[in-house]
């Protein structure tokens, strides 16, 4: 047997071992679900937001249309123009990349990415509520740090954190969570998700420029107000008439215009909008005397 042969098959074994451990570890103790007289799922309770989440059952949906045989198969096309001149041990490595399903060594990136489609589908949940984004993995007892590693292999910066007695690892940045559906092969849903991020993105821009303009809009009103009481003060006390002839002109300017903006008044005494600003200042600041 060639040199790389023996050591390609025990990576295989450990990978589609680990990989089994993960789906087994998802199908054990699942109890049947039960329904009430009113219809309801008596599977979800208990169940977080995330896991509850259309989102979560929508990668989890795609995940297991991927054909894992896939994995394996483009690995053996790379490797077998190398093999040929072995004969019968090339055939019975096709023979077992078949057989494997995909699981394979993850030492390789489409095996590392199996893992995370398997890992993700035992027990992954991922949910864009008001909050953010949140993508969370409970690996099974004894592969939380082999998850990890395998996660942060890709580029990936999971945090960690221990409930209920188990370790969840987290990602909640969304360019994270997109490229994690991506690795994991949930093209479909990637999309979607994408156009939700970029619509949510656009809404949240949209909302904070409409505040934006309504609080600029609320602070010149306000100091329209305060000018022009200024102004009508200063009249009365005859103070006005005292202050040098272009602080009387920004008087008489705002009086004349009261919704105008500094850009107008500017515009109509031929001047800079500094300037007015200035000029209106004086304006309250003597009238607070």
């Amino acid at each position: 047997m060639h040199r790389w042969a023996a050591p390609l098959g025990r990576d295989r074994e450990r990978g589609r071992k680990a990989s089994e451990g993960l789906l087994a570890w998802r199908d054990h103790g699942r109890a049947p679900r039960r329904r009430t007289a009113g219809g309801d799922d008596l599977s979800v309770r208990g169940l977080t937001r995330a896991q509850r989440s259309p989102l979560s059952e929508e990668v989890k949906a795609e995940l297991a249309r991927v054909r894992p045989a896939d994995c394996d198969r483009r690995v053996l096309a790379a490797l077998l123009p190398r093999a040929k001149h072995l004969g019968a041990p090339a055939r019975r490595l096709a023979h077992a990349a078949e057989l494997v399903g995909g699981r394979a060594s993850l030492r390789r990136e489409c095996c590392r990415r199996t893992y995370l489609r398997g890992l993700f589908l035992a027990g992954g949940s991922v949910s864009a509520g008001p909050s953010g984004y949140l993508l969370e993995l409970r690996p099974p007892r004894g592969e939380a740090t082999r998850s990890r590693a395998v996660l942060e292999r890709e580029g990936f910066a999971p945090r960690a954190r221990v409930r209920r007695g188990r370790q969840v690892l987290m990602l909640r940045a969304a360019d994270e969570i997109a490229s994690f559906l991506r690795h994991a092969g949930a093209g479909e849903t990637l999309l979607r998700f994408e156009t939700r991020r970029v619509s949510r993105e656009m809404r949240g821009r949209t909302n904070a420029s409409v505040n934006a303009d309504a609080a600029n809009l609320a602070r010149a009103v306000r100091a329209a107000r305060d000018q022009i009481e200024a102004v009508h003060a200063l009249a009365e006390s005859g103070r006005l008439a005292r202050m040098p002839l272009e602080v009387r002109a920004a008087a008489a300017a705002r009086l004349r215009a009261p919704e105008a903006t500094l850009s107008e008044l500017a515009a109509r005494l031929e001047t800079t909008k500094w300037v007015v600003r200035q000029r209106l200042r004086r304006l309250t600041r003597e009238a607070a005397r």
